[in-house]
């Protein structure tokens, strides 16, 4: 991100010479660079990295994917900039917007402009997809998740819950009584214990992971865990909202590993706890199983929600 941040600053630098344009909704803009390839056009998705500066400092940036409305969407859609930008670049292409605060509804400014009366936003075209060839990653997207997640029936949740609750209720039983050995502790507090190593890399920020748990108390009460459902739980790591003990422990786990967290609540709930089931200040046991993963295209993960 920082070879990108100091390549848009450099284009910034040298627009003072570039003359300033205006998009139909009133917003000036300036174009860095203009390539000869072809120009965005209806039904076409815009791959681009955007970044919104304060000055010279960056608050945000980030991949994002956008279909190009057609001229009756366009029309029936609020004035958008961004739009109205993408319509007049093509692949390659740089520029900036130039966006006066003042403009802004209250909610729809960002975090990190107090006091500043103009945000620039950047924006580079770095791949432009068909419709078709959209659908084909999403097609091939889909059939890797289904194939890498673990589907279970009644009796299989049934059993396996059984197990995990089993091995759960006595890695408790050992670490309360201080006899348990080979845990390791991180320097944030965390301790964990590895049952099975696993094999292959560990999971990484943006692969799609595929896992089991089980919760529970240091007493062994169990508080949640995803044996008793018929999939395992799956999210695109790096971008689900989990307590730091799990941010943390995650980054070890790989396929087919077995590992005990002890999360203290520092890095669980805290104070507050999660009622009811999990009260204040408590040290929480996570048995895990690592299942699988993969990792995704990168224009699914700008073009969906949460990823």
């Amino acid at each position: 991100m920082r070879i990108l941040s100091c390549l848009f600053l450099a284009l910034v630098l040298l627009s003072g010479c570039k003359k300033e344009q205006k998009l139909p909704s009133g917003y000036k803009y300036v174009q860095h660079t203009k390539s000869s390839g072809s120009a965005l056009k209806a039904g076409d998705f815009a791959y681009y990295r955007f970044q919104l500066r304060n000055g010279d400092s960056v608050v945000a940036s980030n991949f994002q994917l956008i279909q190009i409305p057609d001229s009756a969407q366009m029309k029936q859609m609020p004035q958008n900039p961004i739009f109205e930008a993408l319509l007049r670049m093509k692949e390659k292409d740089s520029i900036t917007i130039f966006v006066p605060l003042d403009t802004l509804k209250e909610e729809q400014k960002p975090e990190g402009f107090k006091g500043a009366k103009l945000m620039y936003y950047d924006m580079v075209i770095k791949d432009v997809l068909t419709s078709a060839e959209m659908q084909k990653v999403f097609t091939d997207f889909q059939k890797d998740a289904e194939s890498k997640g673990k589907k279970r029936t009644p009796e299989q949740m049934k059993s396996e819950l059984a197990r995990a609750k089993a091995f759960t209720e006595n890695i408790a039983k050992e670490y309360k009584a201080g006899t348990l050995k080979g845990i390791k502790t991180t320097k944030s507090g965390l301790k964990y214990l590895i049952h099975e190593p696993g094999s292959g890399a560990t999971f990484k920020n943006d692969d799609i992971i595929y896992l089991d748990y089980y919760g529970a108390l240091t007493d062994g009460t169990m508080f949640d865990n995803s044996f008793e459902r018929d999939a395992d739980f799956s999210f695109p790591m790096g971008r689900q909202p989990l307590i730091p003990g799990w941010v943390e422990g995650l980054a070890l786990v790989k396929k087919g590993m077995k590992v005990s967290f002890f999360i203290p609540s520092n890095l669980g709930y805290g104070e507050q706890g999660s009622p009811p089931k999990i009260p204040g200040n408590a040290e929480l046991i996570f048995y895990i199983e690592g299942n699988n993963s993969f990792t995704p295209s990168p224009y699914v993960l700008a073009g969906q929600p949460g990823m």
